[in-house]
């Protein structure tokens, strides 16, 4: 029989603040983001709450409660209302985790329970957190994370600090002033109107009718996982830089349009139509006044656009020079503009209205891509040892890629396409598209 015990855990010490979250903050809705880790070393149910209770000190935001001013303003309440943390022991055991994709269970098994649609109100925990014990040994350590709080990086390094408070490691205060983002339009220029770029003020109809397509849609979808190694991704780049017309492109960028490249046919489309690719940036880096322990969103996204005629003739290292020349206009100064049109929204009442225009794009003739590579996921260690695997929810919006490190540390790295159906069936099980898929294994 399964045993299951759940608890809020708390730090301790409410400080009651009121803490607004920043302009970018406010775009990212009530989506919670999992990750699930998998541990060949049973964990300590009673100690990892213990750690959490402490390292949530430095995190009060975690165990506090979103809310919203008079205005409409998104806040954290810091009054330690806690994490949710609930612990299980599973008749599944390790073995049945590590069978093929169709006959695992089901990833939500191992993640706590999160609500998608909804983010104010004291029964809406900000962090959640699940244990399985599997089986015969093992442990799984699921989380989620709204998302207003945090970005992949900022997702990541918690658990890290989580880890090393776990272990008695020192480990550096986050900074969590969301207002040293948003002060950073002060004195831009005005950035007026209801459209922009990157993000677009919807109606309260057109918000429900893209969040009903989602919603309705996502049963349409199917997660496939292709594995690309390290001297695959050695040739890739080096078949990209022979085709090279100029300048210096990383893996990450042949990988990218090798992607784009291949699901670019798969999706059929007439060569008089053009062809997006939306890759995730984090801008953390190139503006020199956030702090390096700053903690919460720093992401922003470049898009590419193609004639489907014209890819069909473009070599992977032109395309992968596109890329990374789109990636090098994500500037300060573009960065800045952002958080201007932002602020401009908030202050006109339009805050809750604005989504980024990559959701309505998925629809279309776009190809989404979120580079995790570099974050350090098999890096979580609490006292037993590195995870083994390290798995994400389905992505309930169709042609996007997510790109994740591999627990080898070899420069390998694993790639979670979120397609229809139809599509992952047709690049999974036609010898031809696998032979595309792999053409510099």
């Amino acid at each position: 029989m399964k045993r299951r015990h759940i608890e809020l855990v708390r730090s301790g010490s409410a400080t009651g603040l009121r803490i607004p979250l920043c302009v970018l903050d406010a775009t990212m809705g009530a989506v919670s983001t999992g990750r699930a880790f998998f541990f060949r070393e049973p964990l300590d149910g009673a100690a990892l709450r213990s750690s959490l209770a402490r390292v949530l000190k430095s995190y009060p935001l975690l165990s506090g409660r979103a809310e919203r001013d008079a205005n409409g303003v998104l806040h954290v309440l810091c009054d330690d209302s806690g994490v949710h943390f609930e612990e299980e022991n599973s008749l599944v055991d390790m073995g049945s985790c590590t069978v093929a994709l169709d006959r695992k269970p089901s990833l939500n098994t191992f993640l706590p329970k999160a609500s998608v649609i909804r983010l104010v109100g004291q029964g809406v925990p900000l962090l959640a957190v699940k244990l399985t014990h599997l089986a015969g040994g093992g442990s799984v350590l699921g989380v989620h994370m709204k998302h207003v709080l945090a970005d992949g990086k900022a997702y990541t390094q918690f658990l890290l600090d989580w880890a090393a408070e776990h272990r008695g490691l020192p480990y550096r205060t986050p900074c969590h002033d969301r207002w040293l983002l948003d002060g950073l339009a002060d004195g831009a220029p005005p950035q007026k109107g209801e459209h922009n770029s990157r993000f677009v003020v919807a109606s309260r109809r057109e918000k429900y009718a893209l969040l009903s397509r989602m919603t309705l849609r996502a049963r349409k979808l199917r997660t496939t996982t292709c594995r690309f190694e390290a001297s695959e991704l050695h040739a890739m780049k080096q078949a990209a830089t022979a085709h090279l017309p100029y300048g210096w492109i990383s893996t990450s960028d042949a990988l990218t349009a090798h992607l784009w490249h291949l699901l670019g046919p798969l999706r059929a489309r007439s060569a008089t139509s053009v062809e997006r690719l939306g890759v995730l940036v984090d801008f953390s880096s190139y503006l020199k006044e956030i702090p390096e322990n700053y903690w919460g969103n720093t992401i922003t996204c470049t898009e590419l656009r193609l004639p489907v005629s014209e890819m069909q003739d473009c070599s992977l290292g032109k395309t992968a020079r596109l890329i990374r020349e789109s990636m090098s206009e994500n500037t300060a100064a573009n960065a800045l503009d952002e958080i201007a049109y932002l602020r401009e929204q908030r202050l006109a009442g339009r805050e809750r209205k604005v989504m980024p225009r990559m959701l309505y794009r998925a629809y279309t003739n776009m190809l989404q891509v979120n580079d995790r590579t570099k974050l350090p996921f098999y890096d979580l260690d609490f006292g037993s040892g590195t995870p083994f695997r390290c798995e994400l929810p389905h992505v309930p919006i169709p042609w996007a890629a997510q790109i994740m490190p591999t627990p080898e540390k070899d420069g390998s790295r694993e790639v979670h396409l979120s397609l229809p159906k139809s599509a992952a069936e047709v690049l999974t099980a036609e010898p031809s598209w696998q032979a595309h898929l792999h053409k510099y294994a």
